[in-house]
């Protein structure tokens, strides 16, 4: 069994009660947990110390791990959290294979995405998969207050070479990977590409919800979980 973990506590500083406020007509979490519904042999928890938010994933169609207070600071440790979830959901008799963390600051995945990425998750040898982003961009890096070009100068945007960044639309990790190790990557980390726009996406300040919703509203159509 593939256990998908959606850690929602109920603080946040830069967005107070994010991961219950409404998106889409929907709490924030909501989305995850029905991506979440939509995935063959997954299993579904929130992790949360928090009663609204617990409330707000039941009503949504999830199972709760009451996660301890220690557990839920700004500094906290996701790989805690997730470890902490995974031996919660084992003591109740399940088999758990991989874990896939959803962050519910991420609610847009398309399900094609999530399945495919699975399927290699599976089939492929790794210790975990993450989701990463390409983009052609002309970077650099900042000297003395200066920008030091890593690009020929007259290099046209279409023509850089890629970069990929971690885009935090998901991770994949072997059971043994995150509880043994300690850790959500390993050291064979696969990355699958995620496809825009859903990747511009990531809640974290009032602004990001303005995004978000702009971006909903052009792809509501593509996602089986709207």
């Amino acid at each position: 069994m593939i256990l998908a973990i959606i850690p929602a506590r109920g603080g946040s500083k830069r967005l107070p009660g994010k991961n219950v406020a409404p998106f889409g007509g929907k709490p924030l979490l909501a989305w995850s947990v029905a991506l979440a519904k939509r995935l063959a042999s997954v299993h579904c928890v929130v992790s949360t110390e928090n009663a609204a938010v617990a409330e707000a994933a039941r009503k949504a169609g999830a199972a709760i791990v009451e996660r301890p207070r220690d557990l839920a600071g700004d500094d906290s440790s996701i790989t805690e959290v997730m470890i902490h979830a995974t031996l919660a959901v084992e003591a109740q008799g399940h088999t758990v294979d991989g874990i896939l963390l959803l962050q519910p600051t991420n609610p847009l995945r398309p399900v094609a995405m999530m399945e495919t990425a699975i399927a290699r998750f599976q089939g492929e040898p790794c210790d975990s998969l993450i989701s990463v982003s390409r983009r052609q961009l002309k970077t650099g890096s900042i000297d003395g207050g200066a920008f030091v070009r890593s690009y020929a100068a007259d290099t046209q945007s279409r023509l850089a070479s890629p970069v990929f960044y971690e885009n935090g639309l998901l991770y994949l990790t072997k059971r043994a990977t995150l509880v043994d190790a300690r850790s959500i990557y390993g050291d064979r980390v696969l990355a699958e590409i995620s496809p825009r726009p859903f990747d511009e996406v990531d809640i974290d300040e009032p602004i990001d919800m303005v995004i978000g919703e702009a971006v909903l509203a052009a792809v509501r159509d593509q996602l089986d979980y709207a």
